[in-house]
């Protein structure tokens, strides 16, 4: 495979696929049944309203609107794939303790879908841009809670995460660089808000002026 940023980015999914022990985040709101009770003959539906968000107001100048409007679109290429990353750990790590799955079990297992995942997602990755990759390396990190060198080191080596760090350089990103929801990383956990709080599709039609466009996500994946 070329060395470039497309075979980075497979090379970070395989090693967080690989690392089915490793827990995605769960801070986002769960659904429920809504409460209720019954007062003088009148039923009382009770929920729990989500925090209002206010964000300060911004002078921005025409260069600083079209960062932000290319970062909401790069956003929208980059964190579904984040999210099936962490969704696909969970789900493998769930089959492995539910089916108790032995060792040797477990790298079989692994080593299909490995092939499987390239086959399928090494052309779907090959389509984005450069940022949009090195965004969704940030944003697995955010999904998966571990950082993608520490996931290449511990699951594919040492030799194998120092020479990806080196590649990442040339890209101008930091495997080792943890995700910084307060620092670094504040602008895209901004959009995660959005995104979790369900206004991100109107933030983007209002910016674009049309739908989101929706990812793919090959159906033996689904």
């Amino acid at each position: 495979m070329k060395i470039n940023a497309f075979s980075l980015l497979l090379a970070v999914l395989f090693g967080a696929l690989l690392a089915p022990t490793a827990s995605a985040q769960t801070n986002r709101r769960e659904l429920k049944v809504m409460e209720y009770y019954v007062y003088q003959g009148d039923t009382i539906f009770l929920d729990e309203l989500p925090p209002a968000v206010i964000h300060p107001r911004q002078t921005m100048n025409r260069r600083d609107w079209v960062k932000y409007y290319k970062r909401v679109h790069n956003f929208s290429k980059a964190y579904p794939y984040a999210v099936f990353v962490a969704r696909v750990i969970n789900e493998t790590d769930s089959l492995f303790e539910a089916d108790h799955y032995t060792k040797r079990q477990q790298d079989k297992y692994l080593n299909k879908m490995k092939d499987d995942l390239l086959k399928d997602f090494d052309p779907i990755f090959r389509k984005l841009t450069l940022k949009q990759g090195l965004m969704m390396i940030r944003l697995i990190d955010r999904e998966c809670g571990q950082t993608p060198y520490y996931i290449l080191k511990r699951y594919l080596g040492g030799t194998t995460a120092g020479f990806w760090q080196g590649v990442a350089k040339v890209f101008k990103g930091n495997l080792k660089q943890p995700y910084d929801k307060f620092g670094e990383d504040k602008d895209l956990e901004e959009l995660v808000g959005y995104w979790e709080r369900g206004q991100f599709d109107s933030l983007y039609e209002m910016i674009f002026g049309k739908p989101r466009p929706e990812i793919y996500i090959p159906e033996r994946f689904r």
